[in-house]
């Protein structure tokens, strides 16, 4: 029974973060995100707790994803606009990941992590969308190893999500507007 709430919480994480890429606004993407990382956090410890597996770096990435979250949702504020918190959390990224070292997937999370945060520093939709793109790779064979179905299926979902988007927003609207001009 535990396994199949640990991989529901999982499931319900993929939902969000599947929505998260179908909105046309920074803010409305990231506060998906935030969603998606608590309810990641979780998964993780329970899949940890559960089978065992070197999930703790899945959770500990995704709680440093919710703070970035946090952060970056509130750029239009002064004390969250600075470089500063760049840095920081590519930063504490990898020093995450070297802590939480079990093998050579270990550094995949907070590749991925960082990827996301540079992604989400930018203030263009589009550049978040193709700069985030890759992180789903790194997260899906992360998932794969370490026996989060729910991961995979989130990875799965959101490079179609992102993909959809893509197209959606970055090539169908761009191509619509340069025929109306």
């Amino acid at each position: 029974m535990i396994d199949f709430i640990t991989q529901g919480v999982g499931f319900f994480g993929a939902a969000l973060n599947f929505l998260s890429f179908q909105q046309n606004k920074r803010s409305r993407i990231i506060g998906f995100q935030i969603g998606a990382a608590l309810l990641f956090i979780l998964h993780y410890i329970l899949l940890g707790i559960t089978n065992g597996a070197d999930a703790y770096t899945g959770a500990a990435l995704n709680f440093i994803g919710l703070s970035r979250s946090v952060v970056f949702i509130n750029n239009d504020k002064k004390w969250a606009k600075s470089p500063f918190w760049l840095v920081f959390f590519i930063v504490v990224s990898t020093i995450s990941g070297i802590l939480t070292w079990e093998s050579w997937y270990s550094f995949l999370p907070p590749l991925a992590m960082i990827l996301t945060t540079v992604s989400y520093w930018m203030k263009d939709e589009t550049k978040i969308r193709f700069i985030t793109f890759p992180s789903s790779p790194c997260w899906l064979i992360f998932n794969i190893i370490t026996g989060s179905v729910a991961g995979i299926v989130t990875e799965c979902v959101v490079m179609s999500s992102l993909i959809i988007a893509i197209v959606r927003y970055d090539i169908l609207k761009k191509g619509k507007k340069k025929n109306e001009s």
